[in-house]
């Protein structure tokens, strides 16, 4: 499988799969399918030599990108920022931005989208320990 799919939905929560993200390929957004009101979040790969087939940037949503295998680039607003597994990278709304594959083997990441400043409580300070 290589695409979302959608494996149990309640009124609470929701839960999806993407299949073995070591077999994984393209690009899988997860927002419709799990019905969130707050983020986006997408799977994408990039086979080697491959980029994203266009730039672009947006209106209110910053993006942090985790890179989960593979070497690449990020172009942000021209300028080429090397990525590895393991980097993490942020970008403000509106910075051009793309992504290409440098290395021999997929550039694998997950990409979070979310309104920038609007994140008031997060961790501990929106957690409550239940006892």
């Amino acid at each position: 499988m290589n695409k979302a799919e959608l494996q149990k939905s309640t009124e609470n929560y929701s839960i999806a799969t993407v299949g073995n993200l070591a077999t994984f390929e393209g690009k899988a957004f997860v927002k419709d399918l799990l019905k969130t009101t707050s983020v986006e979040v997408s799977l994408g790969t990039l086979q080697p030599g491959c980029s994203v087939p266009f730039f672009h940037h947006h209106k209110q949503n910053e993006e942090v990108y985790v890179v989960l295998s593979g070497e690449g680039v990020f172009i942000l607003d021209g300028k080429e920022e090397p990525v590895s597994s393991g980097s993490i990278v942020r970008v403000a709304p509106a910075v051009s931005r793309n992504t290409k594959c440098t290395g021999k083997e997929p550039l694998a990441y997950i990409c979070i989208q979310g309104k920038e400043g609007s994140l008031e409580q997060y961790t501990m300070t929106d957690g409550v320990v239940e006892q």
